[in-house]
């Protein structure tokens, strides 16, 4: 099964790969040295990061997933 990259939304590809990088960052900044926990902490801002972009409701025209039932976009 191919990825037709036609389709893909490369913005908020971009941005969520920054919200990773930023919060990897942050992470390692605020564990010092360890790298357990530098990734537990990258990986809880990164969920709340990530809920707050794609479930806050916000009206500034942000990209968000956009998620379908089992059925498809129109099925039910």
């Amino acid at each position: 099964m191919p990825i037709d990259l036609s389709t893909v939304n490369w913005l908020y590809v971009a941005l969520m790969a920054l919200l990773a990088f930023v919060s990897a960052l942050l992470g390692s900044l605020i564990a010092f040295q360890s790298r357990f926990a530098g990734a537990v902490v990258a990986a809880i801002l990164f969920a709340a990061g990530f809920v707050v972009w794609n479930y806050y409701p916000h009206n500034f025209g942000l990209p968000i997933i956009k998620t379908f039932g089992q059925d498809g976009p129109g099925g039910g």
